[in-house]
């Protein structure tokens, strides 16, 4: 006997499967969902935001200690101890305010695909349920990242950390001509786009549109994840979340992409969380930084099991994808490699985005600051010898990197419509090696050192 799934609104074929497999898998989204609201770790996350301070916690390790800030670089060799701790927190800065910013955007592509799944009906609008209650948890988790990271930025460095002067120097990209440019971009996509799946009108998101009608979708805005840390045109962007809420298909398969980044985050918050066991099974103080990151993989696994569901799982309760879905998570996932994790820069260990000139950037006000008080020419020295000059730091993030993508390949294997270069992570593998790395940095140090002159 089968269980038919219609839908009075369109003609598109809907699923067919088994009562049998539906009750199954709607039990694994069930089992998953209850077991996250039974879960405390959210509103632990709450209290450890509410109750920090950063000189109550300065004097401990954040995390285990190669996850430091140029952990392997000849500069951290000569840090003092007190330096080496600053360049612990700085570590934990720069991983949560990725992860705070991927999470806005998650939070906006939740909503848009939950709408997609309650335009199915049935079983399917407790996958709805589940989207909205996690994208509730992600802004507890953003509140407590940027809480965090303000005091490090402001006890650290300094009020030099709040100023962007020499991005300033870099080439405006936010003229009157290029928002042009690129609102017709995003229209001409969103066009043809909308011929290949004009029988999918009944899925398009409510609250993509409101979104779109207000201006504020949160992927145009941030340098999360989704976004390509910055790189990926607004136009391109805004497609995809169109996309993703454009059929119950494309939707599932943006967990694809969401998985990646569980994915990322799990590499290093995975050896946080062993800290905090190690500290609890001692008797030792617990700093809250490690506390909130060890409620945090706590709370994401439950997110991840979602990701790993509706990528892998859920997508076999639909049709055969059309050329045109296959093309656009393809796509999608090309971009993802190419941009967010085919390179390794040797001084962040799971710093793994193409364009390194913003790290760069970076590095050298921490040099400038008052935690090390270099002067223009050292610091730009120290950058050169960290980038630019083999040292253990990029053999750890080559580990890193190469223990991710074994990760990655485990999903991307099993689902067939993928291309080659996708399934197998080949634009992955091939941007993690040292040397491939050491001549981008070259490239792009050259770059910088103009541009940093300019500004000094």
């Amino acid at each position: 006997m089968r269980n038919i799934i219609s839908d009075p609104n369109t003609s598109m074929p809907i699923p067919k499967f088994t009562v049998e497999k539906e009750i199954k898998r709607i039990k694994i989204v069930e089992n998953n969902y209850q077991n996250n609201l039974d879960s405390d770790y959210t509103e632990k996350i709450k209290e450890l935001d509410h109750n920090f301070k950063y000189e109550e916690n300065s004097k401990n390790y954040w995390n285990p200690p190669e996850l430091s800030l140029l952990y392997g670089t000849p500069f951290y060799e000569v840090a003092s101890p007190s330096q080496k701790i600053a360049l612990n927190h700085q570590f934990w800065m720069s991983n949560y305010s990725l992860t705070a910013y991927s999470e806005m955007e998650t939070i906006d592509y939740n909503l848009i695909t939950a709408d997609c799944f309650s335009a199915l009906g049935g079983n399917y609008k407790i996958l709805a349920e589940q989207l909205e209650h996690e994208a509730v948890q992600e802004r507890v988790h953003i509140h407590a990242f940027f809480k965090v990271n303000f005091q490090i930025l402001k006890n650290l460095l300094g009020k030099e950390a709040f100023t962007n002067n020499l991005l300033e120097n870099k080439p405006a990209n936010n003229s009157q001509i290029n928002l042009q440019i690129a609102n017709f971009q995003y229209h001409s996509l969103r066009f043809l786009s909308t011929l290949m799946s004009d029988k999918r009108k009944h899925y398009v998101s409510p609250h993509l549109k409101k979104l779109e009608a207000k201006n504020k979708l949160s992927v145009t805005t941030t340098n999360g994840f989704f976004h390509g840390y910055g790189m990926l045109p607004s136009s391109f962007t805004r497609f995809f979340a169109s996309s993703w809420g454009s059929s119950p298909f494309l939707a599932s398969q943006y967990y694809t992409l969401r998985y990646l980044a569980n994915m990322l985050l799990k590499n290093q918050e995975h050896t946080i969380h062993l800290y905090f066991k190690k500290l609890q099974k001692q008797g030792e103080y617990i700093p809250v930084p490690t506390a909130i990151s060890h409620y945090h993989f706590l709370d994401e696994s439950f997110h991840t099991t979602t990701s790993l569901f509706l990528a892998r799982d859920l997508r076999k309760s639909f049709p055969a994808p059309t050329a045109h879905e296959k093309l656009l998570i393809n796509w999608a996932v090309y971009v993802i490699q190419k941009n967010n994790l085919g390179h390794i820069s040797g001084v962040i260990k799971n710093r793994f985005f193409g364009d390194d000139l913003s790290g760069m950037f970076y590095i050298y006000k921490v040099f400038r600051s008052t935690l090390f008080n270099l002067s223009h020419e050292e610091a730009v020295q120290w950058v050169e010898k960290c980038f630019c000059q083999e040292h253990e730091g990029f053999h750890q993030s080559v580990k890193c990197h190469q223990r991710l993508q074994l990760d990655i390949r485990k999903l991307c294997e099993n689902l067939e419509y993928l291309w080659p270069i996708n399934r197998e992570m080949r634009l992955m593998a091939s941007g993690g090696t040292v040397d491939k790395a050491i001549r981008d940095n070259i490239k792009t140090f050259k770059q910088f050192s103009k541009l940093v002159a300019s500004a000094e």
